[in-house]
């Protein structure tokens, strides 16, 4: 007899403050466009709910891993291609420091002031998990670099000296009321094929991108059009009035409200006035008195 496997991939349950849109447009797919604008995310995301039978009192009730999308009329209101791009939220900051704790020489990580994070994010360990990039002082990122969060707390500075030198240097130790995070980082410690070379962290004042590990980023294309196929057909077999004497033809809607008007007419040749031409010209200005149930009931 043998002992099963057991496997589970977690849904994220990530709020929407920790999450950023962007999004683009192009009319067609002939047109290019790399400029995305940022959009907030509950504008467009909201969190599902269990179903009202598996709801425990007191418990937020959250189907995990499932949001609701909406699209802001305001926003998507052309027809054309909308591109999508959900991530999780980044946090710029600057490395205010690169030492070690005072209590655990060999913990090392980088030192961040708590102004770049929010209430919640500033607890013990709250970062656990983050990823910390970072950016180079010509302002290009570090590319394919990354380092994670493995414990993140507050810390006062602590001076001490430097082995038997008169030189003094920082380190830290926890304390929930001081005004700098610690993070220690992973990797943090020298591999054994170089021993005495410390693998990098950062250094003291460069900018860093600090971002959860939520959920994997997501791309949506969204393509709005002037027709669903319900139109198309309701124009095909739906309800339609031609006005013999203007000359107009009307489409109706389910509910027959106007969907579209035409104008009919004849170009003729400017000779001897033969019909030539047969033309169903849209109109722009709809005419409100072509209404279906006032035409039908005189």
């Amino acid at each position: 007899m043998s002992i099963g496997v057991y496997g589970n991939i977690k849904p994220s349950d990530v709020k929407t403050d920790d999450i950023s849109v962007y999004y683009n447009y192009v009319p067609n797919r002939e047109t290019n466009n790399s400029v995305f604008n940022s959009i907030v995310a509950s504008d467009i995301l909201t969190q599902v709910t269990l179903p009202a039978t598996e709801q425990i009192a007191g418990n937020e009730n959250i189907l995990e891993g499932l949001y609701d999308l909406k699209l802001p009329a305001t926003v998507f209101s052309s027809a054309g291609i909308y591109t999508l791009y959900i991530k999780p939220k980044v946090l710029p900051a600057v490395i205010n420091d690169c030492s070690v704790l005072s209590a655990l020489p060999s913990v090392r990580g980088i030192v961040i002031e708590t102004k770049y994070f929010n209430e919640n994010q500033v607890k013990s360990n709250a970062l656990q998990g983050f990823r910390v990039e970072y950016i180079n002082a010509d302002g290009t990122k570090l590319r394919n670099v990354s380092r994670f969060v493995v414990t993140s707390n507050k810390v006062v500075p602590v001076t001490e000296n430097v082995g038997n030198t008169t030189q003094k240097a920082n380190r830290y130790r926890y304390d929930d009321s001081g005004t700098l995070l610690f993070l220690q980082l992973t990797p943090s410690s020298s591999s054994d094929v170089k021993p005495n070379q410390q693998p990098f962290m950062g250094t003291v004042g460069q900018t860093v991108l600090i971002s959860n590990t939520y959920f994997t980023p997501l791309t949506i294309e969204i393509e709005m059009v002037e027709n669903t196929l319900d139109t198309i057909a309701q124009i095909l077999v739906g309800e339609q009035i031609n006005n013999v004497k203007d000359g107009m033809l009307t489409y109706y809607d389910k509910d027959r409200k106007i969907t579209n008007q035409f104008d009919l007419y004849i170009i003729k040749d400017s000779l001897d006035a033969v019909p030539q031409y047969e033309v169903k010209e849209k109109r722009t200005n709809i005419d409100a008195t072509q209404d279906f149930n006032s035409i039908t009931t005189v």
